[in-house]
Order: C-alpha cells, then sequence, then structure tokens
C-alpha cells in the first residue's frame, strides 16, 4: 500500500458529509476549517493518525497522504476507512 492515495468523484457535497461523518464517528478534526488542503487528525487509543489532505473541487478528487500513524493501525486499514466513508456520504 501507499503512504498516499487519491480518491475521486467527490463531489463538494459529498466532500462536506465525509468531513462531518469522520468527526462524528472517529472524532476526526479537518483543520483548518472550511479549507481545501491541510490536515485530518484522528487521535485514538493507540495513537494518533494524522493525514494531509487536498480537496480539488474541479476535478471532485481529494489527495491523502499518510504523515503519521501508530504501527498497529495499517495503511489499508485507513484507505478502507476513508473509501466506506466516501461511500456512504455518495448515497
Amino acid at each position: 500500500m501507499s503512504k498516499s492515495k487519491t480518491f475521486n468523484n467527490v463531489t463538494p457535497a459529498i466532500w462536506e458529509c465525509v468531513k462531518a461523518t469522520s468527526y462524528k464517528e472517529h472524532g476526526t478534526i479537518y483543520a483548518p476549517p472550511g479549507a481545501n488542503e491541510g490536515t485530518a487528525t484522528t487521535n485514538s487509543i493507540v495513537g494518533d493518525v494524522v493525514l494531509t489532505f487536498n480537496y480539488n473541487p474541479a476535478n471532485n478528487s481529494v489527495d491523502y497522504t499518510i504523515t503519521k500513524k501508530p504501527g498497529i493501525v495499517s495503511e489499508n486499514q485507513i484507505w478502507s476507512g476513508i473509501e466506506s466513508t466516501i461511500k456512504g456520504c455518495s448515497k
């Protein structure tokens, strides 16, 4: 798995849903608020997961890069979680 991944077909409405759902379900904080690029930080019992993000509304895509994660959490788990949230917001 790569430390960076692009997700496509993320409309502005889906992007807002992803941020809200991530916060509600995992406490993920996207900073700075309302920005198209910055960091997404999730604090967990096993350690912090920190990603940089760059949302491109013109292309309906978002690029994430893992900058910090606990060893017990795999990159695949992170990507699967994001993909699941995007799919849930696409309905």
